[in-house]
This record gives C-alpha cells, structure tokens and sequence, in this order.
C-alpha cells in the first residue's frame, strides 16, 4: 500500500521542475532579462521567475507580457 503513495509522489517531483521552466516561448521571451538581472537565481527556475517578478518594471516589453497575459 505505502509504495502506491509513492509512485504518484515521486512521479510529480520528477516533473515539477519542467513544470517550473515555462514554455519554449516564456523562456525566449525573458531569456536575456533573466541573465541580466537574475543570474544569482540560476539554475532555479522558481527563483528566476520570483526574481523576474520582483523586477517586473526593468523586463523587456516581450517578457513583461508574460507575465501580465497580454498576447501580441
């Protein structure tokens, strides 16, 4: 019983960190915005992106809309 548990739970950590990195677009978007302003957040994907949102105002207008939703 106790290794059901623990296949879904394992399943999810393993997938959690590509969940985390965005889609190929996001990270094209904010790739250079990322390096310029978060690279002590590097490789942490969660780190970067709460980097990225703490320096919403200095983002590229590409990456900035990836964050707001607004699609252009």
């Amino acid at each position: 019983m106790r290794q059901l548990f623990l296949i879904p739970l394992f399943s999810a950590l393993l997938l959690y960190p590509a969940m985390a990195q965005g889609t190929s677009k996001q990270r094209a978007a904010c790739e250079k915005d990322s390096h310029r302003l978060c690279a002590s957040a590097e490789p942490d994907a969660l780190a970067v992106e709460n980097c990225l949102k703490e320096h919403i105002k200095s983002l590229s207008p590409a990456c900035r809309r990836q964050f707001s939703g607004k699609k252009r």
